[in-house]
């Protein structure tokens, strides 16, 4: 069993921005030897979010988080619904290998959400792939 990591870096431009990471994991992963394993994917900090989605129904996803976690004036912490919003999309993701491929349909993609309102801002996504 082999271990790689790779760290992404990239600026973000907030809030509520939607970045398709699909094809830089695809990248870290053909440049490792695993045919079969996982791919682990962390996003760092306390806002950001990570999930996989189907690319046509990005639009409703947005409204949804928009939606169970508005933005309101009154929050206590300036930005505690983006906190909020990662809390509920998670920073995190655990996806299979299998002959050398991501294991997601064609039609869906991985997305990193900058759920702050800061432009310019330094992120940075630690990825793991780990197999045979």
């Amino acid at each position: 069993m082999k271990v790689y990591r790779s760290i992404l870096e990239f600026r973000t431009y907030g809030p509520m921005k939607y970045y398709d990471i699909t094809n830089n994991i695809l990248d870290i992963l053909l440049e490792t030897s695993v045919r079969d394993g996982v791919v682990y994917i962390h996003a760092v900090g306390a806002t950001p979010g990570l999930f996989i989605a189907h690319r046509k129904y990005l639009e409703t996803v947005d409204s949804f988080i928009k939606k169970i976690i508005p933005v309101q004036a009154g929050w206590t912490h300036g930005n505690a619904y983006a906190h909020l919003r990662s809390t509920m999309i998670g920073t995190s993701l655990v996806i299979p290998v299998v002959d050398k491929k991501l294991w997601i349909d064609d039609e869906y993609s991985i997305f990193y959400l900058e759920t702050r309102p800061v432009h310019n801002h330094r992120r940075k996504i630690i990825v793991y792939v780990k197999g045979v």
